[in-house]
């Protein structure tokens, strides 16, 4: 069963969030892509209006095997990567959650 992987950023600033961005299309989503993942995409919502830029980027993997093995041999790197560059001092936080793809097949 396919797994998608969500990570939510949150920006007090939009700078920052523009930033997020370029590092993710020039260099970050396709070291994730390398590790496993066969699909990525992200998504700055627009509604409801807040005072902080959302930005979420979701990855899928073909399988949970797949997942475990960017989550012990890739995740470690590039996480600690994405909090050098974007510490909550920048005004970032940051979530993550995991499902399985149910629809569709």
């Amino acid at each position: 069963m396919p797994i998608a992987y969500t990570v939510t950023a949150r920006f007090e600033e939009h700078d920052v969030a523009e930033d997020f961005v370029h590092w993710l299309r020039f260099g970050h989503m396709r070291a994730v892509l390398d590790g496993g993942a066969d699909r990525a995409e992200v998504v700055r919502w627009t509604e409801p209006e807040e005072e902080e830029t959302t930005v979420t980027v979701r990855y899928r993997f073909p399988d949970r095997v797949a997942f475990d093995t960017y989550l012990a041999h890739h995740a470690p790197g590039l996480r600690d990567e994405g909090a050098e560059r974007f510490p909550p001092s920048r005004g970032v936080t940051f979530s993550r959650i995991v499902g399985e793809i149910l629809l569709p097949e």
